[in-house]
């Protein structure tokens, strides 16, 4: 009997450890946006625990960290326990995610958390206005023109674009009729330093007319 006892004691002490430092187990990042213009606040839930609470029309919550796989999204309007999206989402482990919220339902979008190297920062873009349609976007510095090619052409509705490398400094974003420079949205001048992460999103104006938010994806 003493053979199985020394044995049984190091199995469970090294299936206690395995649990511990979470083996078996992921975790992934999930943000919402708040893109519905005539939803002032808005909860978002994950398999029906309320995790960000009271999002305003225009902004995004904090990262929350949640298991990865198959998870049960559902969103509402703050202090209604009435879900107008409900639905299954799918996170991948280690990775961080933005649940963008339109009029026209919920997109999953998987952001970038890697730091730029030295000197530079990263963009994209999504475009999550009906209003605007397909757009180019150029993604321009300060005080000089558009130039003649876009930094991401025909970037649809609800889609994002890729992420871009540029170095830090200041910008300005336009969203221009796709194939000419005729602007139809810009965010006025987007100061940006060394190692963030940002996404701009174009949005619908809660009194009509287009909008954007800045996301800060990271630092």
């Amino acid at each position: 009997m003493r053979p199985k006892l020394f044995w049984a004691v190091p199995i469970s002490v090294f299936c206690v450890f395995l649990f511990a430092t979470g083996c078996g187990s992921s975790t992934a990042h999930v943000r919402i946006l708040n893109a519905i213009p005539i939803q002032s606040n808005i909860d978002m839930l994950i398999d029906t625990k309320d995790v960000a609470s009271a999002i305003p029309y225009g902004s995004a919550s904090a990262y929350i960290s949640e298991s990865s796989g198959s998870r049960h999204l559902q969103i509402e309007p703050t202090g209604v326990s009435t879900p107008f999206v409900d639905q299954n989402i799918s996170l991948s482990s280690g990775s961080y995610n933005t649940v963008l919220d339109t009029a026209n339902g919920a997109t999953v979008f998987t952001d970038s958390h890697s730091t730029p190297s030295s000197g530079n920062v990263s963009i994209r873009v999504i475009n999550a206005s009906s209003t605007l349609g397909p757009t180019d976007v150029y993604l321009v510095t300060s005080g000089n023109s558009l130039g003649t090619t876009p930094t991401f052409s025909n970037v649809g509705v609800p889609t994002a674009s890729g992420y871009t490398t540029v170095a830090a400094g200041s910008y300005i974003i336009y969203f221009t009729q796709p194939g000419t420079t005729n602007v139809l949205l810009s965010t006025g001048t987007l100061t940006l330093s060394s190692g963030q992460v940002r996404t701009v999103a174009g949005i619908d104006g809660q009194t009509g007319g287009v909008t954007t938010t800045v996301l800060a994806d990271l630092n």
